[in-house]
């Protein structure tokens, strides 16, 4: 019997070994490309970690620093959505649920009682990314099931309930540059139009000159601008909007191009629920529902120790798209908002609770009961801007070689990748090389950080994950895309 056992063990140890193993011809384009860039004088400064493996036969392509733990940007988002659809499954979706308490009475139509929107994390509600949920289709759907309750007044008000998440919406490592603009936009338990809203401004025609704000779309109850954005001689948006979650104040800081109307910025919104709430509210009273109190939402009541009736009564439901429709947008378009809901809902499915930092601990411990070792690695949100996150390109890898070789639902995560020269955020790289068409990869971009992790197709037909992050170089981002951009055509163009 122990004989039986040295010997599986020996078996075991070495078909780990044989997993990734070099290959035999080492002096290839691949491992030139990388020489050349990583004794680069701009990168001489930066950690630069690379693994490139066949994920059918085991070898190792090339590799640097492999090991070597990284913040990743963007391409953690890879570690957040395969965690996604391997525990929640493709087919998962959110819902949102409108409820009543208390009674309707029949006879003067009247409800006694609040209207509810309950939230369940779904981060598509309004989303603009999508067929079925943007042009405000929520709101007719929500008129028609009041509708159909038949009521024409309520005693009570439209409360929005965003309890399903924790009420720290924002991971605590997020920066201030970040948190107050559209891309900072943190997963609420009722996320609505992509917890996003624009501000817009009539430039003036002189450059050094304040920009006139000329309106907020849609309404942010209570929300008020410290506005010192100039007009200069720039063709971008060169402006950031500062602010925290569920305060009001705003101050909007930079340059804007001169010369424009209606220039609109977008930036997130202080609190999600409450702009629910406010929503369904102006869509009963355009309808002559009368409503008694104003919209709240169940946090503002709770911090005044106000009693909300627990009895409900669910009367419609909203489902979203799929988990794996939110997933091709998410790394498609580097969305971060969704990919903080799936790692929260992920999280959940695991145990945790629906706090992002809690829920990404268990997304690591997921994946270091699947194998891999997570020494090194710090995950504090799911889509990477978090500049705390650090990972190793071997970790990618492990996620990326997991995919390919045992989850059942590989198809949904490969296609939800960008595709080199064509899709989302490689679709202006890759010129005519070999690489275009032949990259499915997912980019990572923050200050000090370029990443890429995703697959290739070679040219001699070899299908390879790959994973690329550099830090704390002293190029532009621009040129550090250049350089990686050419380590991905030399994977793509190998031919061994």
């Amino acid at each position: 019997m122990r004989s039986s056992l040295f010997i599986l063990l020996l078996v075991l140890i070495s078909v780990n070994l044989m997993a990734h193993r070099p290959l035999k011809k080492r002096k290839h384009n691949v491992n030139k490309t990388l020489k050349e860039i990583v004794t680069e004088p701009n990168f001489k400064t930066a950690g630069f970690g690379f693994l490139a493996i066949d994920v059918n036969s085991g070898e190792i392509i090339a590799e640097h620093n492999p090991d070597l733990a990284l913040r990743p940007a963007s391409n953690l988002k890879l570690l957040t959505t395969a965690t996604a659809i391997e525990i929640l499954k493709p087919g998962f979706r959110f819902k949102t649920v409108l409820e009543y308490s208390g009674t309707i009475d029949t006879v003067t139509n009247i409800l006694h009682g609040n209207l509810i929107i309950r939230g369940g994390g779904d981060p598509t509600l309004g989303s603009k990314y999508f067929n079925q949920t943007k042009s405000k289709q929520y709101q007719y759907h929500w008129k028609r099931a009041i509708n159909q309750l038949d009521i024409d007044s309520i005693t009570g008000s439209v409360i929005a309930d965003a309890s399903y998440f924790s009420r720290d919406i924002l991971p605590p490592s997020w920066s201030w540059q970040n948190m107050g603009n559209y891309y900072g936009a943190g997963a609420c338990g009722l996320t609505i139009n992509d917890n996003m809203y624009k501000v817009c401004f009539n430039t003036g025609n002189q450059i050094g000159l304040g920009v006139k704000m000329t309106g907020v779309f849609p309404t942010i109850p209570g929300i008020e601008f410290d506005n010192s954005v100039l007009a200069d001689s720039i063709a971008y948006d060169d402006s950031y909007i500062f602010g925290a979650p569920y305060c009001n104040k705003r101050y909007i800081r930079g340059a804007l191009p001169v010369g424009k109307n209606h220039f609109c910025v977008k930036g997130s919104m202080p609190d999600p629920a409450l702009v629910a709430a406010w929503q369904l509210d102006s869509l009963l009273r355009l309808a002559n529902v009368g409503v008694a109190g104003s919209p709240s939402t169940m946090r503002l009541l709770q911090n005044n120790i106000e009693n909300v009736s627990l009895a409900t009564t669910p009367f419609d439901t909203i489902y979203s798209p799929t988990l794996s429709e939110i997933i091709l947008k998410t790394n498609t378009y580097s969305i971060n908002l969704f990919a903080e809901h799936c790692g929260i809902a992920a999280g959940m499915a695991l145990g945790a609770n629906p706090e992002i930092v809690i829920a990404m601990d268990s997304v690591k411990s997921y994946w270091r009961n699947q194998g891999m070792d997570t020494r090194g690695m710090s995950v504090n949100d799911g889509s990477g801007q978090s500049q705390y996150n650090v990972i190793t390109a071997r970790q990618l890898i492990f996620v990326l070689d997991y995919m390919k070789e045992k989850s059942a639902f590989f198809d949904d995560y490969y296609n939800s990748l960008a595709v080199g020269g064509k899709t989302g955020t490689l679709k202006h790289m890759f010129g005519n090389s070999f690489a275009k068409g032949n990259v499915h990869a997912k980019s990572g971009t923050i200050d000090g950080v370029k990443s890429y992790s995703g697959y290739v197709t070679t040219r001699s037909g070899r299908e390879v994950a790959f994973s690329v992050m550099v830090n704390n170089f002293s190029c532009s981002s621009k040129e550090a895309r250049a350089k990686l951009e050419q380590l991905m055509i030399a994977l793509a163009e190998f031919d061994k």
